[in-house]
């Protein structure tokens, strides 16, 4: 019975479908519904003239012995003053996140002390950043690598914050076991 049913959506779906496109040549261009022409392979392309023009006038153009001529913007110190930016903006992103976590469970201790190594990475990154615009001769290395420092002590901050909530938090878990003390129940492990 279901075999049956099945044939018959089968032609039914069969008979609604359209119909398939027939060919276009030589008919109208109303009644063309895509852009064929049979005599396009018959007729050369003309070609156009080159439009484009290199000039080296922003480019520094270094000759090393091991890779030959490498052509150099001088304006690419500009990305990676943006990338040291997008890093402090990533640095600021993670220290509000770990400031936000609750330190109140084992748990939430390691994704901080995680993000608090995952900070130190990328403002050591940033360094690299000012390293770099340094050996290119920009200017920019004067004020990425005191953002650096500055992420890396906000960061080493947040660190020892970090700590002092973990050093609480086990000297609570702690007071709770020693028998015959009771814990403080209005104190907050955190602060």
């Amino acid at each position: 019975m279901t075999n049956i049913l099945f044939i018959a959506v089968l032609a039914l779906t069969a008979a609604f479908c359209p119909a398939p496109l027939a060919a276009q040549a030589n008919t109208r261009l109303e009644e063309q519904s895509f852009d064929y022409d049979p005599d396009a392979g018959k007729v050369a392309p003309k070609l156009q003239p080159a439009t484009v023009e290199t000039t080296y006038e922003d480019a520094v153009i270094v000759n090393q012995p091991m890779f030959g001529t490498v052509i150099y913007s001088k304006y690419r110190w500009k990305n990676w003053v943006t990338r040291a930016f997008l890093l402090m903006l990533v640095i600021v992103a993670l220290i509000s996140i770990m400031l936000a976590i609750p330190k109140t469970e084992e748990t939430s201790m390691l994704i901080a002390y995680t993000l608090s190594g995952a900070s130190f990475a990328v403002s050591f990154w940033i360094f690299l950043c000012a390293v770099l615009l340094y050996q290119i001769d920009a200017g920019a290395w004067l004020y990425v690598l005191p953002a650096s420092a500055a992420s890396a002590i906000a960061c080493y901050t947040v660190l020892m914050k970090i700590k002092q909530a973990d050093i609480a938090l086990d000297e609570y878990k702690e007071s709770l076991k020693t028998p015959g003390v009771t814990p403080p129940v209005s104190q907050d492990p955190v602060n």
